[in-house]
């Protein structure tokens, strides 16, 4: 004897009103309430049905699908038809945006919808714009780190190949991680003494709290919760929630917890990314993967997009782009290390002798503001 169909909690986006329904509605014990195609009429309606409503997991599921190719074919016929953006004033304003869609929850309508469609954004964006992303990650001022991650994430799932799905997935786990503790950190980016009982509990926690505060939001993407539930195991069973070990954790979820703890490093004050990547590398900021390091030191170069470095002429120049090899990157000359500033930056081709990359320097030896560079990166090739 066959299975009833299963029934799932309905996202918030398929209860619109004034707007047809695309799914029948039944209430959690399976009594139909309204057939595909009836309208949701009033607020009030709506309200209701959104404490009670349910739908057939499958066709939920395929509904889901279908809306997000379909938002990502939009996305695409959009940009081919727009001027040039600049990914790096395109991040600034995603980082508004997601910051308020994180510290304000479940308050905010179409929750699960917005980190999704921000998640196809910023798909397209390192698409499109591969090194300005890159250089998005030190040149852009985000105060919360979520952003940087969903966006290394997105470069280093391309490069792994990951199928569009499960990249997708991917990326909405890196964005919506913290959901739960969007408040905690920022205080603890104020506070100075050491996190209290009540904050560690609340930290320790969270992985489990993001993922129930998503599937109230209507996140129906299983494999969504998983990352987001497990980004914080470790290989060696010390992490946390659960203490999953080796083979328990997901492969997806191994690669978010390295580029969690990656960019924490990363946004460190007076931090040179090429010590974080060569710490990373032996092994000092933990164990990972060998695997999943090489890959991130492979898409990040050893004189990654963003950051800067003193060439053979004793100049200061800001990396634009990787190059042929990974110590002859693209650059622009910002100034002589003892000069003041260009009045406009000088492109330098690193394989001549004359420019030759000497060594990584902290951003401040710039003594630029990183919105002077931000036109560097204005290019559909950017």
């Amino acid at each position: 004897m066959s299975q009833p169909p299963s029934k799932i909690k309905l996202p918030g986006s398929f209860l619109r009103v004034g707007e047809q329904l695309t799914v029948d509605v039944y209430a959690k014990n399976g009594f139909l309430l309204l057939k595909k195609g009836h309208y949701v009429l009033t607020p009030e309606q709506r309200e209701r049905l959104m404490d009670v409503a349910h739908g057939d997991a499958e066709e939920v599921a395929v509904r889901l699908e279908r809306e997000r190719l379909d938002r990502a074919a939009q996305r695409e016929r959009e940009a081919a038809s727009m001027v040039p953006k600049n990914p790096l004033v395109e991040v600034g304003f995603m980082a508004g945006r997601l910051e308020a869609l994180l510290l304000h929850g479940l308050a905010v309508p179409g929750l699960a919808g917005r980190l999704e469609e921000m998640a196809e954004e910023l798909l397209l964006l390192t698409q499109r714009f591969r090194d300005g992303m890159l250089a998005s990650l030190f040149l852009v001022p985000v105060r919360s780190h979520s952003l940087k991650v969903a966006t290394l994430l997105a470069l280093l799932g391309r490069r792994l190949g990951l199928e569009p799905s499960r990249l997708h997935s991917l990326v909405c786990a890196g964005l919506s991680m913290n959901v739960a503790i969007s408040q905690l950190l920022n205080q603890l980016g104020v506070q100075r003494q050491a996190m209290t009982l009540s904050q560690q509990d609340e930290m320790y926690a969270h992985p489990v709290m993001s993922s129930a505060i998503l599937r109230e939001a209507g996140v129906v993407d299983e494999h969504w919760h998983l990352l987001v539930q497990t980004h914080h195991e470790q290989d060696d069973g010390q992490g946390y929630p659960a203490g999953l070990c080796g083979e328990e954790i997901h492969p997806d979820a191994r690669l978010l917890a390295l580029v969690d703890h990656l960019c924490e490093h990363l946004q460190q004050d007076a931090v040179l990314p090429s010590l974080v990547m060569a710490s990373l590398f032996r092994g000092e900021l933990g164990q990972f993967a060998p695997a999943l390091v090489s890959l991130l030191i492979k898409e990040m170069g050893i004189y990654p997009p963003g950051t800067f470095v003193r060439l053979a002429n004793n100049e200061i120049a800001v990396v634009t782009h990787s190059g042929d090899k990974a110590n002859q990157p693209r650059v622009a000359a910002l100034r002589k290390l003892d000069g003041p500033p260009y009045a406009d930056v000088l492109l330098r081709d690193t394989r001549q002798p004359a420019y030759r990359v000497v060594e990584a320097v902290a951003a401040a030896s710039a003594a630029v503001k990183p919105a002077y560079l931000t036109r560097l990166w204005t290019s559909r090739l950017g």
